[in-house]
């Protein structure tokens, strides 16, 4: 069974911090193992601020950058140059600093290059399944109660593929892509990062397994790392210990 834990930052700029730092110790050591390593990211602002991070602080880690596979948990279902693409934002701030290799860069496909969500979705299942599973999956818990690119709505539907074509989304840009439930738990570890009140209500939910919210059914194939600030572990139980 997986394990499950969470740290909790003094700050929101301690997490974001301690998130990319912490990442790229434990892509490094995947690489010393295994020669190599695989990331799949996420988009929204404090993911994005991760990146960011983690491009300062590269160059003084001991992290092979030319030999990550980067993968995206979703991403609009847009032209592959529209600016609101996560794949888009985060390769803007990691490619500049990272050596990263092209043919390791797996986005998801846009509306550029297929048809339509459900192809699209087809492709990026068929690349997966062509690669060894993802070493660490970092999402985003946000305060709608989306994890990845799908919301409670959502959940019947993407149990059994490992990615999903979405044409009704709650957001501006309604067809996306994204991988499912059964999708992100064919990685190893899985990260989720939670920062502000505005998530103070849902983060409890996740950790209590509430069935209705998305966040509550992210296992992984060996430990599920939650990272907040002390807005998102507000309501929380916390304890103090003086030994």
């Amino acid at each position: 069974m997986a394990s499950e834990r969470l740290l909790r930052f003094d700050d929101k700029a301690g997490l974001i911090a301690q998130a990319a730092s912490l990442l790229l110790d434990a892509l490094s050591a995947r690489q010393a193992v295994n020669g190599s390593a695989s990331l799949c990211l996420t988009g929204g602002a404090l993911a994005n601020q991760v990146y960011d991070q983690m491009a300062s602080a590269a160059q003084s880690s001991h992290i092979r950058t030319n030999n990550i596979h980067l993968w995206w948990s979703w991403d609009y279902f847009v032209a592959t140059d529209n600016p609101e693409r996560n794949s888009l934002q985060a390769l803007s701030r990691l490619a500049g600093a990272l050596s990263l290799d092209p043919a390791k860069i797996h986005p998801i496909p846009s509306s550029s290059v297929t048809s339509d969500p459900e192809a699209g979705a087809a492709q990026y299942a068929q690349e997966l399944r062509e690669h060894d599973p993802i070493d660490i999956c970092l999402l985003e818990l946000n305060p709608s109660g989306q994890i990845a690119g799908f919301f409670s709505q959502h959940l019947a539907s993407t149990t059994t593929s490992l990615v999903a074509g979405i044409t009704d989304a709650p957001l501006e840009h309604r067809e996306l892509v994204t991988l499912t439930r059964k999708g992100l738990n064919t990685s190893r570890e899985i990260w989720v990062i939670a920062s502000g009140e505005d998530v103070a209500e849902q983060l409890p939910q996740a950790l209590g397994h509430d069935p209705d919210l998305p966040a509550s059914h992210l296992t992984g194939s060996e430990s599920v790392l939650w990272l907040t600030d002390p807005q998102a572990a507000s309501r929380l139980p916390f304890h103090h210990c003086t030994l």
